[in-house]
């Protein structure tokens, strides 16, 4: 199974959020973002900036 790890893009650089992640769920206006351990993370208006599958990276940004 591909786990991917999930970053945020701000202005003072990138910031790493959440390793091991399994699953990307759009629900209304927020992401649901899973790991391969069952950890839910949830975020509102953000989008995805870049899905890097070479390196199974996942760059989020603000709305």
């Amino acid at each position: 199974m591909c786990r991917s790890t999930v970053y945020m893009s701000t202005a003072d650089g990138v910031l790493e959020l959440m390793q091991g992640v399994v699953r990307i769920v759009k629900e209304e206006d927020r992401l649901v973002i899973l790991d391969d351990l069952g950890e839910r993370l949830e975020l509102r208006d953000v989008r995805v900036k870049e899905i890097n599958l070479m390196s199974n990276n996942i760059v989020l940004e603000k709305e």
